[in-house]
């Protein structure tokens, strides 16, 4: 008994001091180590899917992205209200460098700097192999170009060009040329069979009569457009007294005419009554014209031996039934809109042409884009004698008028049309008249000023002159007889 209550006293603190689950973890070291062991492992592999993900975001950021083909089409067209073409060859002369050979009559040598309208083609990018660039017109011509291309009676084909980083350029430009800043650009050089340029360079006349009206308010103008599409970044510049500045009057867009055709009206079909082919009056009626016809066809053979003979004389010429013009589809009514002047205050041409210069960069072009269309307009846009109106092409006519392709496909086409239109100021009238009444002015040089003017102003002073060819001055007559015989 006594061995028994020692044994039970030394097992009872054991039992109170060490619960049952303190000393199985005591009993079992290993199992806790296995535990922590596999929370471990499963932490690393976690991490490491963390940091392979962070790891390949990373990388994904730091990749660049592969380089794009930009190629931009810009071109600017001098085109007047009385005219039926864009870029006629009357408006202006070539003043590009003597190894583009042209058509377009070449400027005078003091005038050989001023810049002319010209289509720009640049490519921007990594270097490209083989490529075409393909222009075509339904109705136009060519007039001038460079580098050398294949050229047919409605397109021009540079075939198999190359796009490179360097190379010499074959013509170089001296520095005081107005195109020589595109040979600087950051631009792709175009490298032919022989030919290597920054750039491709046409002229092209084609096809084209405005829709454009203007007329004069007390707030600015009102402009009527009576084409199918809408004319963009509309801009009116309007001489002042004072030389140098021009009220400017501006809007974003005014909207083209939906031309609709008219549809013959239907019209009831009228019962008409049976009627017996066998009928006696259907019989005799049919007799009579048979005899009819008999008779005019013996006479006709009587008339041609007669002439034969010489007792009559040759037969004119059959009159041909005036046809019936198709009927031109109908155009609604055109609502002009309303071009306020932007500020009271004129503007320089400086300030004027670097709101063109927002305007452009918007359209997506670069620096040598802007630069080479700023220099056409500042030359062609600022009249002093008269208002011009300056905007943008929509695009899609300008593919359907002047189509172009490029094979392969660039990454990005961009194509802008600027349109400079002249003679649209319905002041220029009361001017034209004034120089028709200068021509008979008693001092020579009056008359020889007023009569270069005319020939300057051309197509829009054309009507004027036909009226004046009957005037009682004979001087009057010579002159605008030989200003005519000028613009033809």
């Amino acid at each position: 008994m006594i061995e028994t209550n020692k044994m039970n006293q030394f097992y009872r603190p054991m039992q109170t001091q060490r619960p049952i689950q303190n000393r199985l973890q005591i009993e079992n070291p290993i199992r806790p180590r296995c535990r922590l062991n596999a929370i471990l492992l499963v932490c690393c592999i976690y991490g490491s899917f963390c940091i392979s993900d962070l790891t390949a975001g990373e990388t994904a950021e730091k990749k660049p992205a592969a380089a794009q083909l930009v190629v931009r089409d810009v071109n600017v067209f001098l085109v007047s209200a009385h005219g039926k073409k864009l870029n006629d060859t009357a408006l202006f002369r070539s003043t590009t460098p003597g190894y583009m050979l042209s058509r377009r009559l070449s400027a005078d040598a003091s005038e050989s700097d001023k810049p002319a309208p010209l289509g720009l083609i640049t490519f921007e990018g990594p270097a490209v192999n083989d490529i075409d660039v393909l222009i075509e017109f339904p109705s136009g011509r060519f007039l001038s170009h460079w580098p050398t291309a294949r050229i047919q009676s409605n397109r021009i084909y540079w075939r198999s060009q190359n796009l490179l980083k360097e190379g010499p350029a074959s013509m170089p430009l001296a520095d005081q040329d107005w195109l020589s800043h595109l040979q600087h650009a950051d631009r792709l050089f175009v490298k032919g069979i022989d030919k290597t340029e920054r750039f491709i360079l046409y002229d092209v006349e084609l096809n084209h009569a405005p829709g454009v009206v203007l007329t004069h308010t007390k707030a600015g103008f009102e402009l009527q457009n009576r084409e199918a599409f809408p004319l963009k970044h509309v801009t009116i510049l309007q001489p002042t007294a004072q030389k140098q500045e021009w009220k400017l009057a501006s809007i974003e867009q005014v909207p083209g005419v939906k031309k609709e055709e008219k549809k013959p009206e239907a019209k009831p079909a009228a019962k008409s009554p049976k009627i017996d082919p066998l009928a006696d009056e259907v019989l005799e009626k049919k007799s009579k014209v048979e005899k009819a016809t008999e008779k005019a066809q013996e006479l006709a053979k009587v008339g041609d031996k007669l002439r034969e003979i010489g007792v009559l004389p040759e037969k004119a010429a059959a009159a041909t039934a005036a046809k019936a013009k198709p009927e031109t589809p109908a155009v609604k009514d055109v609502p002009p809109v309303s071009i306020p002047f932007n500020n009271a205050e004129p503007l320089t041409q400086e300030k004027i042409l670097s709101e063109w210069e927002k305007k452009l960069t918007g359209l997506g072009l670069g620096k040598p884009e802007v630069t080479h269309v700023l220099k056409i307009l500042g030359q062609h846009a600022f009249r002093e004698d008269q208002a011009t109106v300056v905007y943008c092409m929509d695009e899609g006519t300008l593919d359907k008028i002047l189509p172009i392709e490029i094979t392969p496909f660039p990454d990005v086409l961009r194509r802008t049309a600027v349109v400079i239109l002249l003679d649209a100021d319905p002041a220029l009238l009361q001017r034209i008249n004034q120089l028709i009444t200068q021509l008979g002015d008693s001092n020579w040089e009056q008359r020889e000023t007023a009569q270069k003017k005319l020939e300057e102003y051309g197509k829009a002073a054309q009507a004027e002159l036909q009226k004046a060819t009957k005037n009682k001055d004979l001087e009057i007559v010579y002159r605008a007889e030989q200003i005519l015989s000028t613009i033809k």
